[in-house]
C-alpha cells in the first residue's frame, strides 16, 4: 500500500481527506490523524457560550465526512522525517510508526497560554467543544451563585468578566454574553443587570482589526451601548484569580477571564525542525513545505503565500478550505508526474456577531451592519455546514432562540456517585432555648 499521511481534523485536513481518498485510486490509501473523533465548526462556538445552538450540533464525525478515508483517533507524539514515518502512542502506551509517502500537516493553531502569567491557570481558551462546554458552564454558575448571593458587592463581583483580545472571537464572546445578560431579567430575579461588566481588553488601538475602520466603530459603539467596556492600547502583565493585572499595575476585577489572543503552532510542529516564518511552517506557493519533496502544509499552522494578493494567507476557514482543494489537485497531479500549481484566492470578506441580532461584515468589499449583516452571517454559515440533517438541526435551534427563552442548562459531564460515597451528616441537635428567669419584685 501507498500511503498519505493527514495530521489535524479541522476545516484542512478533513477537506483533504475526504476529496484525495475519492481520487487516489488502489493501491494508494489516505489516513487522517487526530486527537478527536469529530470535526468542530470553530466559527460557531460562541453561539454555544452564549445558548443559540446546541454543542452537539457544531461537530460532526470525521469518519462520516470522510468514509474512505482510515482513521486515527490518537495523539501523534512525533515525525520521523528521514525514514518518513508518523510516531503515535496506541492505547496501551507502546509507541507505532507507520510509514507515509506523501505527509500532510493541517494541525491548525493553538492558544499560547503560557505567554502572559497565570493565564494557562486562570483563563479559558476558546478552541474546542470541550471549551465552550466548560465556558458556557462557568458562565451559567456564576449568575446562579450570584442569583443567591444578598451582598450587592459580592453579586457585582461574581458578574464581571474579562476578554483578552479583541479580535473576532473575543468581540463574539463578548456579544454572546451580552445576549445572556439579556435574558437575566426574567431568569435570574435578583440578579442586578446594571451588576454585570464585561470588559474587553487588547494591545491594539482598535476592535475587529482585520474589518475596515468603519465596521470596527460600529461594532465597538453597539457593544458599549450594551455595557461592554473597552480597554484598547493596553498589554496584560498578569492574569490572577480575580481579574487581569495591567502593564502600570492597574488591576481590572473579573471572576472570569477568557483567552482570545494568539495563535501558535502545536509542540509537535514547533519541535519539528521544519522552517518556520513568524511561526508558521514556510511552505513553496504549491504549499509543499520549503525542502522537503513530500511533506506539505495548509491551513492556520502555513504560511502559505498566497499569489492572488500578494502575502501570506490568514488563519481564516475560508482559506483553509480552498487550500485543502488546491492541495488534492497538487498531491493528484505529482503523483501522476504532473506541474502543481500555485494557490491563488481573494477572500469573500468576513463576518463578526456582535450581539442583539446585530453583525458586522464585508461581504465582496461591501461593508454591512446590523440585523442585515446578522442574518448575512447566519445565512452564509448555514450554508456551510456539511450535511442537511445539520442544516435542519442548526436552523431549528436558530428559530428556537428568536421565540422561546434560552435554555439557560448547565451540562454537567461529572458521572453518578456510587452508593457509598456519600457522607450523611446528622443534624445537629436542636436544644430548646433556655425558659427566662422571672425574678420577683
Amino acid at each position: 500500500m501507498k500511503r498519505v499521511a493527514i495530521i489535524g481534523g479541522g476545516f484542512a485536513g478533513v477537506v483533504v481527506a475526504r476529496d484525495l481518498s475519492r481520487r487516489l485510486p488502489p493501491p494508494w490509501e489516505v489516513v487522517i490523524y487526530n486527537q478527536e473523533n469529530h470535526f468542530v465548526f470553530k466559527p460557531l462556538l460562541a453561539e454555544v457560550i452564549g445558548i443559540s445552538l446546541n454543542p452537539l450540533h457544531v461537530v460532526w464525525p470525521i469518519r462520516q465526512m470522510a468514509p474512505r478515508a482510515r482513521h486515527r483517533i490518537v495523539s501523534v507524539a512525533g515525525l520521523d522525517f528521514h525514514a518518513s514515518q508518523v510516531i503515535y502512542r496506541d492505547p496501551e502506551g507502546e509507541y507505532v510508526r507507520e510509514t507515509y509517502d506523501h505527509l500532510v500537516l493541517a494541525t491548525g493553531s493553538v492558544a499560547p497560554l503560557g505567554l502572559v502569567p497565570g493565564m494557562a491557570a486562570h483563563a479559558f481558551p476558546l478552541r474546542s467543544l470541550g471549551d465552550a462546554i466548560v465556558l458556557r458552564n462557568q458562565l451559567i454558575h456564576q449568575l446562579e451563585q450570584a442569583d443567591l448571593e444578598q451582598a450587592p458587592a459580592r453579586q457585582a463581583e461574581l458578574c464581571s468578566f474579562a476578554v483578552v483580545g479583541a479580535g473576532f472571537t473575543g468581540i463574539e464572546i463578548a456579544g454572546a454574553v451580552v445576549d445572556l445578560v439579556h435574558a437575566l431579567p426574567r431568569t435570574y430575579r435578583n440578579v442586578d443587570p446594571s451588576h454585570v461588566r464585561v470588559t474587553v481588553i487588547d494591545s491594539g488601538d482598535r476592535i475587529l482589526r482585520e474589518l475596515p475602520d468603519s465596521l470596527s466603530a460600529y461594532a465597538q459603539r453597539t457593544l458599549e451601548r450594551h455595557g461592554i467596556q473597552f480597554r484598547l492600547g493596553v498589554r496584560v502583565q498578569e492574569v490572577t484569580a480575580h481579574g487581569v493585572v495591567l502593564r502600570g499595575g492597574e488591576r481590572i476585577p473579573a471572576s472570569l477571564v477568557v483567552s482570545a489572543v494568539g495563535n501558535v503552532v502545536p509542540r509537535l510542529i514547533e519541535r519539528s525542525g521544519l522552517p518556520l516564518v513568524r511561526g508558521r511552517i514556510r511552505t513553496e506557493p504549491d504549499m509543499r513545505v520549503t525542502g522537503r519533496a513530500n511533506v506539505w502544509a495548509l491551513g492556520d499552522c502555513a504560511a502559505v503565500p498566497n499569489g492572488a494578493e500578494g502575502e501570506t494567507s490568514p488563519m481564516l476557514g475560508q482559506f483553509a478550505v480552498r487550500q485543502a482543494r488546491l492541495l488534492v489537485k497538487n498531491l493528484v497531479a505529482d503523483i501522476e508526474g504532473r506541474p502543481t500549481q500555485p494557490f491563488r484566492y481573494r477572500s469573500l470578506g468576513t463576518f463578526a456577531a456582535i450581539g442583539g441580532r446585530s453583525a458586522v461584515g464585508n461581504p465582496f468589499g461591501i461593508l454591512i451592519s446590523g440585523f442585515l449583516a446578522w442574518l448575512l452571517w447566519h445565512a452564509i454559515y448555514w450554508w456551510e455546514m456539511p450535511s442537511l440533517a445539520r442544516k435542519v438541526e442548526i436552523a431549528f435551534d436558530w428559530l428556537w432562540t428568536l421565540l422561546f427563552p434560552r435554555d439557560l442548562v448547565s451540562l454537567s459531564v461529572e458521572p453518578s456517585a456510587l452508593e457509598g460515597d456519600h457522607v450523611l451528616l446528622e443534624p445537629p441537635e436542636l436544644t430548646a432555648p433556655p425558659e427566662p428567669q422571672l425574678q420577683a419584685p
